[in-house]
C-alpha cells in the first residue's frame, strides 16, 4: 500500500486545488515576484507559519540549476552551504519546495555536524512552471532561503520508465571522485535504479499504486549523515550527492525505501588499504 506522510497528502491535495483552479502554463512567461506567489503563500503558511525566512543567498545556501532546461522529468539542481558544519552552528534541515507541483515538497533532508559541509545535488520533475525553492533551517531555528524561477512542464505526467520489474531494481551505486581524506569533507555521490514513478504517469495502468522512493538514511560507521524524506518530484533512477567528514576509515551505508515497503540497502568500505 502506497505510504504518504500526513503531510504530503495535504500538500498534495493543496497543490491539486490550486492547480485545478490556475491558469494553464502552455506558454512562457515573465518570472513573477517570488515572495507573492499564491501557491507559494499557502504552502509557506502550512509548513512555517508566520515565522520570518530570510534570503539566505549572499551568506548561507546558493541554488544552482541549468538555465537551458530541455526535460522537465529530469531537472540538475544543486544546492551549497555558503557556511561550515560546526558544533556551535550548523544547518540542520534543507527543504526543496517547487511551488506548483502535485506534492509541493520534493524534499526535507536533515543533516548532522559530522558532514563537515552541506551540499546536495540531485535531479528533480517539473509539471508547472514554478519557483524552485531551497530552505535551510539551522539548530538556532533560523530559516533562510534561495530559491530559483524554472520554465518546464510536464515532468510529472510524463510516462513513468517501465522498469518497476527490472532485476536491478534497488541497486545502489557509489561514486567517488577522489580517495578518502581525513578530518575535511568528502563528496560522495549514490545513485538508486529505481522508477521512482509519479502518481501522475499518463502510462499507469487503473488501479495501480505509483511506486517510488519515499525515504532515504545515509550513515557511517553507524553514525548518521543526512535522512531524507522524498516523492516522485524526484526524478526516475534518483541521485543524490553530499559530504561527509570522515576521521578514519570506515563504512559508507545508505538505506532507500519505497512506497511498496521494499527496503533497499547498500555499504561500500572507504578509505582501507589506502
Amino acid at each position: 500500500m502506497t505510504k504518504i506522510s500526513f503531510i504530503q497528502k495535504s500538500l498534495f491535495f493543496l497543490g491539486m486545488t490550486i492547480l485545478c483552479v490556475r491558469m494553464s502554463c502552455a506558454t512562457p512567461f515573465p518570472e513573477p515576484d517570488h515572495a507573492n506567489v499564491p501557491e507559494w503563500l499557502v504552502i509557506k503558511n502550512l509548513m512555517f507559519g508566520d515565522r520570518e525566512i530570510k534570503d539566505g543567498s549572499n551568506d548561507v545556501l546558493a541554488l544552482y540549476l541549468n538555465s537551458q532546461l530541455d526535460d522537465s522529468s529530469t531537472v540538475p539542481i544543486m544546492v551549497n552551504a555558503l557556511m561550515d558544519q560546526t558544533d556551535d552552528a550548523f544547518i540542520e534541515t534543507l527543504y526543496l519546495i517547487i511551488d506548483r507541483n502535485p506534492i509541493p515538497t520534493a524534499g526535507v533532508f536533515r543533516f548532522h555536524p559530522d558532514a563537515g559541509k552541506v551540499k546536495l545535488e540531485t535531479r528533480l520533475r517539473f509539471e508547472k512552471f514554478s519557483f524552485i525553492r531551497a530552505i535551510v533551517e539551522t539548530n538556532t531555528g533560523d530559516l533562510y532561503m534561495d530559491q530559483r524561477w524554472v520554465q518546464v512542464s510536464g515532468g510529472c505526467s510524463a510516462p513513468s520508465g517501465k522498469n518497476a520489474d527490472d532485476p536491478l531494481l534497488g541497486k545502489v551505486r557509489f561514486r567517488m571522485e577522489d580517495q578518502l581524506r581525513l578530518n575535511e569533507p568528502n563528496l560522495v555521490q549514490f545513485q538508486i535504479k529505481h522508477p521512482n514513478e509519479s502518481t501522475l504517469a499518463s502510462d499507469l495502468e487503473p488501479g495501480y499504486s505509483a511506486r517510488f522512493i519515499d525515504k532515504i538514511s545515509v550513515e557511517y560507521d553507524r553514525k548518521p549523515i543526512m535522512t531524507g524524506d522524498v516523492n516522485f518530484s524526484l526524478s526516475d533512477n534518483p541521485i543524490f550527492k553530499f559530504y561527509f567528514f570522515p576521521k578514519t576509515a570506515g563504512t559508507l551505508s545508505v538505506m532507500a525505501r519505497d512506497t511498496h515497503d521494499t527496503m533497499f540497502t547498500e555499504s561500500m568500505e572507504v578509505g582501507h588499504g589506502k
